[in-house]
């Protein structure tokens, strides 16, 4: 895996691009436009690439636009580290338009997002060994006061690889909130589980995963090396981490079924599953029915990764400590 050595140091630039749907609407809107001004006024430098607050069909831009504005982004000598603005459904359509053989061979840059993002933090890492960070958009910082966990992912960042302890509350899936820049609505007790009621889960190894609902569309694609992937780290232990969407307990079922047909999970020493956005038990399987079944690994489930916020800060390719009993849940990087 390679190393990357810039950091979000004090004055450090950040590339701003929007691969996926960028920050059209509300509430992405005012969020980004709030978080420049909170990232200018804590020191850092900003460039941005492209139209974030642009809109054609479905995305920021058109897919060669927005293919030419993250290659920009990328070998931008000024750049220290890439944050995506947002989510989205069309992030793939530029993978063909991107030159892996020039990213490869450039210097390397920390890229941030999650979600559709996953086609890129996925791909670079499993592709190129480039570590690529699962963690907030630029927009999610885009809130008063900043979330702890928002400034956690500032210190990940700045190279402070700090332990990530679990939450203590998150927030409810069915939330609306009325105000575009308020905080997380930490409401409900948050507990990692471990999945077959072990006292204690200790999983160290390389972390690789994302969001499954964008994995499966990558699965026998030009894109897919994960088996290269797992025999470059064949001495290595290998972590899964896996978030959802909008897939319910049977399209789970499906969707972890093709990656584990595809080779993808022939060496797995322990997965992590985050919060189901959709926790629907479709005819009566549950999320948990479906992982009992699958796999026969340490799993702890309901961590604070993807969707159903607060969320950890992942790279994609370091090793890691992940530690879940009684006492304590944490996620501590190691360098």
């Amino acid at each position: 895996m390679k190393k990357f050595t810039n950091f979000l140091k004090k004055e450090a630039t950040i590339g701003l691009v929007a691969p996926s749907f960028g920050a059209n609407i509300e509430p992405y809107k005012t969020r980004l436009t709030y978080a420049l001004k909170l990232f200018k006024k804590m020191g850092y430098k900003i460039k941005t690439f492209g139209d974030l607050y642009g809109y054609q069909e479905g995305a920021s831009e058109t897919k060669e636009k927005r293919a030419k504005h993250f290659m920009a982004c990328y070998l931008d000598s000024e750049v220290d580290v890439i944050f995506s603005v947002s989510g989205g459904e069309l992030l793939m359509e530029i993978l063909p338009l991107l030159d892996f053989e020039i990213i490869n061979a450039a210097p390397v840059k920390l890229f941030c997002g999650y979600s559709d993002n996953t086609n890129l933090t996925f791909v670079l890492t499993t592709m190129l060994n480039i570590p690529t960070v699962y963690g907030p958009t630029f927009t999610n910082f885009g809130m008063k006061p900043l979330d702890p966990f928002l400034k956690r992912t500032l210190q990940i960042l700045s190279g402070n690889f700090i332990k990530q302890n679990s939450s203590s509350y998150y927030e409810p899936r069915d939330y609306q909130n009325t105000d575009p820049l308020a905080s997380y609505n930490l409401t409900l007790k948050t507990k990692w589980r471990n999945l077959n009621e072990e006292k204690e889960i200790r999983l160290e190894g390389i972390l690789i995963g994302g969001c499954l609902d964008v994995l499966i569309g990558l699965v026998g694609t030009q894109y897919d090396d994960v088996k290269n992937f797992l025999k470059q780290h064949q001495k290595e232990k290998i972590i899964w981490y896996l978030e959802s969407f909008d897939l319910n307990s049977l399209k789970f079922k499906r969707a972890l079924w093709q990656l584990k047909e595809a080779g993808w999970f022939e060496r797995i020493d322990g997965l992590l599953i985050g919060r189901h956005l959709n926790e629907e038990a479709a005819l009566g399987i549950t999320h948990d029915d479906v992982l009992k079944e699958l796999f026969n690994i340490p799993v702890i489930v309901d961590l604070d990764i993807g969707h159903v916020k607060p969320m950890l800060t992942i790279i994609n390719g370091y090793k890691a400590l992940i530690v879940n009993n009684e006492n304590e849940s944490y996620y501590q990087i190691l360098k």
